[in-house]
């Protein structure tokens, strides 16, 4: 808003802001980031950031950008939800595999778990040889169980069978603004990326995920619903617009409905 309107006016100009936060939400949020980074001090994290958005019309109901706005351990000032790159780990993996659902892949298509070392194609690299967490195989398992359990080798082996720029095509469609199919990216990102090797900001994870629960519509994110000057006059009004389609119901569901079957993530857990 001070972008727009001016430091003066924002700070001294008696503006009435209405934003979409959930004030109690918020403060429950700032608890539980607060309280969770201090349990954690002994592994050596000493911050964190949380969103919570609406997936049907993009609207932030809490955003909790670090442990602290004042805090003097961590450095309070810095919004880890909107500015800080991070890698996202084994989240991504949905992304891969809606890439191969798109590509005509299905919940039951069959993937081999076990080990596998693809050869590198750059002189002087190490081949890539991902393992599971645990160190043990599976044998062939079907998308939804392989999905479901987060295995490693089974979603480096689907990103390498769709290809990489797929992939990133598909995550930056879904908002992912770091993953944008450059040809610097091409170059720098590999099939590690299907275990969270590109580094994503939060804001984008929620916005990318909000698709999957909104049928295939991402939504865009909106924090401020209106403006108004001391006098009442209407400075700026959110208006809702329908979210872009970035996959079909159907793939929505599919990949909603894997990450929320409990009996197929029971080899896991």
């Amino acid at each position: 808003l001070a972008q727009k309107y001016g430091e003066n006016l924002v700070e001294g100009g008696g503006l009435k802001i209405t934003t979409t936060l959930d004030l109690k939400l918020q403060n429950k949020v700032q608890q539980i980031v607060s309280e969770e980074v201090d349990k954690s001090a002994s592994l050596g994290i000493s911050n964190g950031a949380a969103v919570v958005v609406d997936p049907t019309n993009g609207q932030v109901l809490s955003m909790v950008g670090s442990r602290g706005f004042y805090s003097d351990k961590t450095d309070g000032q810095f919004n880890v939800v909107t500015q800080g790159l991070r890698q996202p780990g084994s989240s991504i993996k949905p992304v891969v595999y809606l890439t191969g659902l798109r590509k005509g892949m299905t919940a039951a298509t069959m993937i081999l778990d076990a080990p596998v070392i693809f050869a590198s194609t750059v002189p002087g690299q190490k081949d890539y040889e991902p393992h599971n967490y645990n160190g043990k195989y599976n044998g062939p398992m079907a998308l939804r169980y392989a999905l479901a359990n987060s295995i490693n080798t089974t979603a480096v082996k689907t990103l390498a069978n769709v290809g990489l720029q797929n992939v990133l095509e598909q995550a930056f469609q879904m908002g992912f603004t770091t993953l944008e199919p450059t040809s610097e990216n091409m170059k720098q990102l590999g099939l590690s990326l299907a275990l969270g090797g590109g580094e994503i900001k939060m804001i984008d994870m929620a916005r990318a995920y909000s698709a999957f629960a909104n049928g295939g519509l991402k939504p865009d994110l909106v924090g401020v619903l209106k403006v108004e000057d001391s006098s009442g006059r209407v400075l700026e009004e959110y208006k809702p617009i329908p979210g872009q389609v970035v996959m079909t119901p159907q793939e929505a569901f599919i990949i909603s409905n894997i990450l929320s079957d409990n009996k197929a993530r029971e080899l896991t857990f």
